[in-house]
């Protein structure tokens, strides 16, 4: 079997002779479609969330004052999308679109309606599904495992890697509407 791969312009014909392919190596065994698939060098790994640096200062220094790329500008909640990286103002009208603010049209066009977003500057996650929203907690604890919302304390914050399995292990499940009962509707204004 050959890789046929689309290059801009061409057309889908390309794709659909290799998935001919690929089906009918199917019907001859599983075996024979294994063979197929490691032989073209890609690995195929799960969806994951974002990797984030263990201390909580590295990250609010990288993200504390970086711009918006919509709109040019040091938002005044930096929030983080954890499934792609993208840093988007929220509650701000600046990037608002048709009525509709930033982190819930980024959460729509990244996650078919599912966003969660780490608040640089108060270590939440929020979580966003179709039109609601829950505060889901913190990523980052001190060092007795508490939390150190809008960090008032003071006190250095570090990646509580159990958290991010259970949040990641929601996202994956669809377990957010099951685990969470703080749902508030977000009116697109996050």
């Amino acid at each position: 079997m050959q890789y046929c791969g689309v290059r801009g312009g061409g057309g889908g014909a390309p794709a659909r002779a290799w998935a001919r392919e690929l089906a009918h190596a199917a019907n001859r065994g599983q075996l024979v479609v294994r063979r197929i698939l490691r032989s073209l060098h890609l690995s195929f790994s799960p969806p994951s969330l974002l990797s984030l640096p263990r201390d909580y200062d590295r990250l609010f220094t990288y993200y504390h004052s970086r711009v918006c790329l919509q709109c040019g500008a040091v938002p005044k909640e930096a929030s983080v999308c954890l499934l792609c990286g993208t840093l988007v103002c929220l509650k701000q009208a600046c990037c608002r679109q048709q009525q509709v603010c930033e982190a819930v049209q980024h959460a729509m066009e990244c996650g078919g309606g599912t966003g969660i977003f780490l608040v640089v500057t108060s270590t939440y996650i929020i979580v966003i599904r179709g039109r609601r929203a829950c505060l889901w907690g913190s990523l980052y604890l001190d060092d007795y495992d508490e939390e150190d919302r809008d960090l008032k304390r003071g006190k250095p914050l570090y990646l509580s890697q159990d958290r991010v399995d259970l949040l990641q292990a929601q996202w994956l499940a669809h377990r957010f509407d099951h685990t969470k009962r703080t749902w508030v509707w977000h009116r697109d204004s996050l």
